[in-house]
């Protein structure tokens, strides 16, 4: 038996960032993919609209080598801010961030602040 095509994306997106797809039929939580620093909700679409394409297109467009683009959607008299990214990119970004958190982590263990042994 083979996967409805949601089913089958949110199985994509818990690989891709290194989570596990949250059955339906064990809903804890109202997300579809456990992972330990984002709370991922999946939203499978036959067609995404394409002004989202175009804009998300722009912010490539004037990006650097260094830069990850990201469109940053906002709505009228609300200071509330979403952020539409390539999500493999957000994975990156993650995963480095705790590369390095590790990494700081790990040094603070082997410095000595003075103390006695």
């Amino acid at each position: 038996m083979s996967d409805k095509a949601w089913k089958a994306f949110e199985r994509r997106v818990a690989e891709r960032s290194g989570g596990t797809r949250i059955s339906v039929s064990d809903r804890k939580t109202d997300l579809d993919v456990d992972h330990n620093y984002l709370g991922i909700e999946c939203k499978y679409r036959n067609k995404l609209p394409q002004y989202l394409k175009d804009w998300y297109a722009q912010a490539e467009r004037g990006s650097s080598d260094t830069q990850i683009p990201v469109v940053v959607i906002g709505e009228k008299n609300s200071s509330k801010m979403y952020a539409l990214m390539d999500f493999d990119k957000l994975t990156e970004l993650i995963a480095s961030m705790c590369a390095l958190l590790d990494e700081i982590d790990q040094d603070d263990k082997d410095w000595n602040y003075g103390g006695t042994d």
